[in-house]
């Protein structure tokens, strides 16, 4: 059941290159009827700020290690007023939360098929948590495709790099993994493999989405 609450915040953390980890906390009731892909409107209240902004749900309690009961993690970078307004909210501070919204990922209907995660950027956000859930479904671990232009535009790369059965970075400056789009490695990867049964789950701004879909599409 969706949600309007205020909320405090548990954590800010800075990640670098304007990627910030944003905990509050959040009630039971909430966190149960929540899933990955899945997003809450977030703002600050008596901000001149008005409209919240949608932010996928990133981790629930558990899926980060040093995460608390009753804590969601949403991962989002600094792009305009409102995010640079929610990236100077410290531990304590208020913040209004609805949700959660939207429809989220499922699980691959074959139980052997191989998750496969394609992101962009921050378009990596709702992966965390369901890595978590593939987990305890008892599904295989992810294939991992992440692309950006830099290191630096990769938030938690080595997190991903230790939950994921291969980690394939790439970024057009080659500061991490291979040297250009990551639809580079996607296609070497995707025909070697394309008789193992798969199931894709991608994130990430439309260009990239779209070429996805085309190396996806092309037997």
């Amino acid at each position: 059941m969706t949600q309007d609450i205020t909320t405090p915040v548990t954590r800010n953390e800075d990640l670098g290159g304007g990627n910030h980890l944003l905990e509050f906390e959040a009630p039971a009731s909430m966190i149960d009827d929540m899933g990955s892909a899945q997003f809450f409107m977030i703002g600050v209240p008596d901000s001149d700020v008005l409209l919240r902004r949608p932010f996928s749900v990133c981790g629930l309690p558990g899926t980060f290690e040093d995460s608390g009961p009753e804590r969601v993690q949403v991962l989002y970078k600094v792009y305009g007023r409102g995010t640079a307004l929610l990236a100077s909210q410290k531990s304590g501070a208020k913040v209004t939360v609805l949700g959660p919204l939207g429809r989220g990922f499922t699980a691959p209907e074959d139980p052997a098929a191989v998750p496969v995660i394609v992101a962009g950027g921050i378009g990596s956000a709702p992966f965390p948590l369901l890595i978590e859930e593939l987990r305890r479904a008892g599904r295989p671990a992810p294939v991992m495709f992440y692309g950006a232009r830099s290191e630096a535009d990769l938030p938690l790369h080595a997190w991903f790099a230790e939950r994921c059965a291969a980690f394939h970075p790439a970024t057009e400056d080659g500061s991490l993994g291979a040297t250009g789009f990551v639809t580079g490695p996607l296609e070497t990867w995707r025909s070697r493999n394309r008789d193992v049964p798969q199931e894709w789950y991608v994130c990430g701004p439309d260009p990239m989405l779209h070429a996805v879909a085309r190396v996806a599409l092309d037997d």
